[in-house]
């Protein structure tokens, strides 16, 4: 919450509403400047208008947050992470335009939930195989649990053995470690989508995760651990052999990668 009230302090300073140090303290000056905002419901408790004075200011600079409504979620988040990258750079984040990541498709993996995706990989659950990883890895959620082999399609083994020997290649034990690339979040896992209707390719053993702790669901290009260069080569290795990544290519589920093509 102090990280949230010297935003507001900031901005309300920007207006010459506020002249008190930037300390994260939400005392009688900050309040007073607030009072000042319109369209700012003063009813509201003192967290909740500085989430709509933190919306409005979003609203200002073309981010968009939804109504201004003083509640915290996924919407204000990513703009609250935008206006702090604004703070330090003077600048908005350039567009990201992920139409610009031009991925080919080596293997020919069909478009998901397409005829030819069900024709190509059959029911969920069946067709499945293990393979042994070139690194190993250990459970997200467990740390304390290693990982030397896991469930996959059988139609997408091959292509995963050569990507994850690749990617030790190229970044070599230490560097896998410190990336947290053998953070194994899960692969074969027959559910649905997170808050969707539609099967998850976890369902037919066609996709991972990885790293879920750094790369949260709804976390976009400004918070996610693998939006960062480090990990550009990484992305590389899953390119190179169509595998897509809705980080890459949606902003949004940096953990996850598949091999299937989404819609356009």
């Amino acid at each position: 919450m102090k990280k949230r009230i010297k935003v507001v302090q900031k901005f309300l300073q920007d207006k010459g509403l506020y002249a008190g140090a930037i300390d994260g303290i939400a005392g009688p000056v900050t309040m007073a400047g607030l009072a000042q905002i319109e369209g700012l419901n003063r009813h509201w408790p003192k967290t909740r208008q500085f989430t709509g004075f933190i919306q409005i200011i979003a609203n200002e600079h073309d981010i968009d947050t939804g109504p201004v409504d003083g509640l915290w979620g996924p919407m204000t988040e990513t703009a609250f992470e935008q206006l702090n990258y604004l703070i330090k750079h003077g600048s908005l984040q350039p567009t990201w335009r992920p139409d610009e990541i031009i991925i080919p498709n080596p293997n020919q993996w069909p478009l998901q939930h397409s005829r030819e995706f069900h024709e190509y990989f059959g029911e969920r659950g069946t067709r499945l195989t293990t393979i042994d990883l070139p690194y190993e890895m250990r459970l997200s959620w467990r740390l304390t649990t290693r990982v030397r082999r896991i469930p996959c399609h059988e139609n997408i083994a091959e292509s995963l053995v050569r990507i994850l020997q690749k990617v030790k290649d190229i970044y070599g034990d230490n560097e896998i470690s410190r990336l947290r690339l053998n953070n194994f979040g899960g692969s074969y896992n027959n559910r649905k989508i997170r808050n969707g209707t539609l099967w998850s390719m976890h369902s037919w053993g066609i996709a991972l995760d990885f790293d879920p702790n750094r790369n949260l669901l709804n976390w976009g290009r400004d918070r996610a651990a693998f939006s960062h260069p480090d990990y550009d080569e990484w992305w590389s290795c899953w390119e190179n052999e169509g595998w897509i990544s809705l980080g890459r290519k949606r902003n949004f589920d940096w953990m996850h990668v598949q091999a299937a093509r989404l819609p356009e």
